[in-house]
């Protein structure tokens, strides 16, 4: 990373000219210092498929969305509001339990919506992952049969983490096929007998996704099945704050561990991706930039979940940070997804 002299952020030009992405080109008006990444790709995109909009307990899926039921043209409108050219879609991840068909047609629908307009959407398949064969099924179906960028997989599943040993058999099929998986989120089990008076989203998921990257870890999961490329969902939850101690922790009180992750637990955390959505501010994004290179951060936004103003506070935050340059920028906003899903350059 290159350290600049403090310059007009993107989003500030975009406040002056008043308007998105589309208003700054056609006004003509530009900034030496000025950051404009075009095409970026949002690697953490959600949708509500009608096939399974029961499951989510009558909750709309986000303030955000512009009205009504999830379409693409909806889609479309808010990720032109933002400059994304291709939005990865995944499903904001209910707690019922999916089955296997419902997950069938989720992913069916899925890859007509990404036939029909390849360059503006991407698709993770979901899976029934509280059952783990057929979760790997699945995942063989929508990787094989429908061409989908890879999977969504919840940090747990009926108190399962990621990195159990009953989720080998899933792990060998994305392994075989070098699969990119996103890590997110949702509210375990046991939540409600915390006797905490806080909804699960405001800390709980990030604990989640450390947790489950930590059993990834301890369970020699990323050991075992290199060729997978994890992203975690908001910046990796505590981890890279914590690094250090699960490291030393780690590897002085978990049995066995340097034998099943002989790399050492910094290494293994180094080689993650960390997604940017509901992540942002300046202390989070120092702290995962300390401990990771550029190259392992991908744009992510969490719309529609994500209100637009803190879609914006993002931006400012990451496009006005002084340690990221240009080039930096575009890595994380859309070089890096293409490393990750190189069907998006053509």
């Amino acid at each position: 990373m290159t350290t600049e002299a403090s310059t007009l952020t993107r989003r500030q030009a975009l406040r002056l000219t008043g308007g998105g992405l589309a208003g700054l080109a056609f006004s003509g008006w530009a900034s030496p210092g000025i950051t404009q990444v075009s095409g970026r790709i949002d690697i953490h995109h959600h949708w509500h498929p009608p096939p399974i909009a029961d499951a989510f307990g009558g909750l709309s899926i986000g303030a955000s969305w512009p009205g009504g039921a999830w379409t693409e043209e909806r889609a479309l409108s808010l990720m032109d509001r933002f400059g994304i050219q291709t939005g990865i879609l995944s499903v904001r991840n209910p707690r019922e339990r999916i089955s296997a068909p419902q997950c069938r047609e989720v992913n069916e629908l899925a890859a007509r919506i990404v036939g029909d307009r390849p360059e503006r959407f991407g698709a993770f398949a979901m899976l029934p992952q509280f059952n783990p064969d057929r979760a790997a099924d699945e995942a063989a179906y929508a990787l094989d049969s429908l061409d989908l960028d890879g999977v969504a997989l919840n940090a747990s599943a009926d108190n399962v983490y990621l990195g159990a040993p009953a989720l080998d058999p899933l792990m060998a099929v994305l392994h075989e096929r070098e699969v990119v998986v996103l890590i997110h989120p949702t509210s375990p089990p046991y939540f409600g007998s915390l006797n905490l008076d806080i909804r699960p989203s405001v800390m709980e998921y990030v604990f989640e996704t450390t947790r489950a990257i930590m059993n990834l870890v301890a369970s020699g999961t990323l050991e075992r099945y290199p060729n997978i490329r994890f992203i975690t969902a908001h910046a990796g939850g505590a981890a890279p704050y914590i690094a250090s101690r699960l490291s030393d922790q780690g590897e002085r009180f978990i049995p066995n561990l340097r034998e099943r992750a002989p790399q050492g637990v910094l290494s293994y955390l180094k080689g993650l991706y960390y997604g940017t959505a509901q992540a942002m501010s300046s202390s989070s994004l120092r702290a995962l930039l300390d401990f990771v290179d550029v190259s392992q951060v991908v744009f992510g936004t969490d719309l529609p979940i994500s209100p637009p103003s803190l879609v914006n506070d993002s931006d400012d935050v990451m496009q006005g940070f002084a340690a990221l340059s240009n080039d930096d920028l575009e890595r994380i906003e859309r070089g890096n997804a293409l490393q990750l899903l190189p069907r998006l350059l053509a």
